[in-house]
């Protein structure tokens, strides 16, 4: 990008992040109707829970309002699920939507699921006969062990993707739904109904179909969405049903003005995305203003012999961390459980992202002179320089705290977090802070290859063509084509490609693929302004450093 152009795209990326970020403040405040806050509270054990609260403006003492706890699943956080609350909170429900233990910003420990019940019957605008729990895979769990270790009585129970205790009866607990994915690759009720039979009450469940009665607690529901275990939470049928069965459960069918089916959360979606978009796009002009300032020179005077790639060993290259995803993967789980480790899954991700490195280092040496590869990933005399180094490492510093503010002001006075459409960009509490400089560590060679093998060329390319396209495209392809396999099946076959922990595992699939987009692009615009393979690779490391040390649980 030419300098002249980095004022008006400054300026359009924070119309946007503004843009994105009004607008989602206004859905999820119901344009004013419900005030939202960010609330910490304590459970048995002393964790701290950290969670977001919606309150409808007509929930007061003299008028208290029913209440729901939401609890998201492994590996996410609680804006995942905040579908539910806005829907939920629009129709005059108060929502607790929690980080569960070792999730988003809530402490490692238990207990966290019956803290909340415990901490929304306590507020005085909520009528503590009325209250539920909507729990997602793992928050389903959760929500069981919410209901056995607290004395609130729940009157609405909503399993996402998630599983029935063999306790459940015809009335215990009451007024369940269960929602699940057609082809979700944790679930076998869409494929075996059966197993509801006892919890149901019925010799022959069917989907779709109420059973029992809502005024004594024995009403139970399944709904079959077209969907997978990831999108469960975003799929409008699944959020129009849980909506409307809340509603029923706590008898507020009568006076909600607001039909389950009209739903407001995907324009707070999208109002992510803008904002998200426009936060990324930021970087580029920022790293581009800082570079000026600190180098006199516009790029390195001396340019190595590249030899560039073919696209066909480049996309070999993309399909390399594909191939190796679940040998690699497995091979970590193992370590993992040899290796204490804090944060669950953190070894057999760095075990691929390592494995990955050394396999692509070895496809760069069998295609390029060794001893040259090995100057091409040192950057020959550049890492020699020491003040240079610095300027790189200042300017990386920058780019991160720049984005860290973003996250603040958008948290403090939104009470919203740039996570709601992608994993990342969002605060960092002190425990996870600590890991960062350790997957750092593990993405710097990994994107140091990545850099000479997909981005470095004896010319600058126009971040704006056909050629950065295809090195997207190189570097992505493989995985897009493995998540297009996986909804193609699912959605004509009705069938998961991949059952159980195998199928699960494309969830990082699904966080890792827009950022390798995004990665790209940082690469080739720090290559195009210095002339070396140092900015793009160390700014990488530190964004995937921090998008692994959010996302990953104690």
């Amino acid at each position: 990008m030419e300098s002249s152009s980095q004022k008006p795209l400054f300026f359009f990326a924070i119309i946007m992040i503004l843009t994105g970020v009004f607008a989602q403040g206004a859905i999820q405040s119901s344009f004013g109707s419900v005030s939202v806050s960010q609330v910490d509270f304590s459970a048995s054990d002393g964790s701290n829970i950290h969670a977001t609260l919606q309150k409808p403006s007509d929930a007061s003492t003299s008028h208290p309002a029913p209440g729901i706890v939401v609890i998201h699943g492994s590996l996410q956080s609680k804006e995942w699920l905040m579908a539910f609350g806005i829907e939920l909170a629009r129709r005059g429900v108060v929502v607790l939507t929690i980080d569960a233990n070792g999730h988003g910003n809530s402490d490692d420990g238990n207990g966290g699921g019956s803290a909340a019940l415990d901490y929304l019957a306590s507020l005085d605008f909520v009528n503590s006969s009325s209250v539920g729990l909507i729990g997602h895979s793992m928050g389903g769990g959760i929500a069981w062990d919410a209901i056995t270790t607290t004395d609130v009585e729940v009157d609405a129970l909503v399993l996402i993707g998630s599983w029935v205790s063999n306790q459940a009866n015809r009335t215990y607990p009451h007024n369940m739904l269960v929602a699940v994915g057609e082809f979700d690759s944790l679930s076998s009720y869409p494929r075996n109904l059966s197993l509801l039979e006892e919890a149901f009450g019925t010799d022959e469940v069917q989907a779709g179909v109420t059973y029992g009665e809502f005024a004594d607690g024995s009403a139970r529901r399944i709904v079959i969405s077209k969907t997978n275990h990831l999108l469960e939470t975003i799929d409008p049928p699944i959020v129009s049903e849980t909506v409307s069965w809340i509603l029923q459960s706590f008898n507020t069918e009568g006076f909600d003005e607001v039909s389950s089916t009209t739903l407001v959360y995907p324009y707070w979606l999208a109002g992510g995305l803008i904002a998200v978009v426009g936060l990324i796009l930021s970087i580029f002009p920022v790293a581009t203003l800082l570079f000026r300032n600190l180098f006199d020179d516009t790029s390195s005077e001396e340019q190595e012999d590249i030899k560039e790639m073919a696209w066909r060993w480049k996309y070999l290259y993309g399909a390399i961390g594909l191939v190796t995803f679940f040998p690699l993967l497995g091979g970590g789980l193992l370590l993992d459980s040899v290796i204490s480790f804090p944060q669950r899954y953190a070894v057999p991700i760095m075990t691929w992202i390592l494995g990955t490195t050394l396999i692509a280092a070895f496809l760069g040496a069998i295609k390029q002179d060794l001893p040259l590869l090995r100057n091409w990933l040192t950057d020959g005399d550049s890492l020699k320089n020491g003040r240079r180094l610095a300027k790189y490492g200042l300017i990386v510093t920058a780019i991160f705290f720049w984005l860290y503010l973003w996250t603040l002001i958008v948290d403090l006075l939104f009470a919203l977090d740039f996570r709601c459409f992608l994993p990342g960009l969002n605060d960092l509490t002190v425990s996870r802070a600590l890991f960062v400089p350790l997957y750092f560590a593990v993405f710097l060679p990994y994107f140091a290859v990545e850099n000479r093998l997909l981005v470095a060329t004896r010319e600058n390319r126009k971040l704006i063509s056909n050629w950065t396209v295809k090195s997207v495209l190189a570097k992505c392809f493989a995985f897009l084509l493995a998540i297009g396999t996986q909804l193609s099946v699912g959605f004509f076959t009705g069938q998961p490609l991949l059952s159980g922990l195998l199928g699960y595992s494309f969830l990082f699939f699904y966080a890792f693929v827009p950022w390798f987009a995004v990665a790209m692009l940082l690469s080739i615009h720090s290559w195009n302004l210095t002339g070396e393979g140092i900015l793009g690779p160390a700014l990488n490391s530190l964004l995937f450093a921090w998008l692994l040390s959010t996302v990953l649980a104690f």
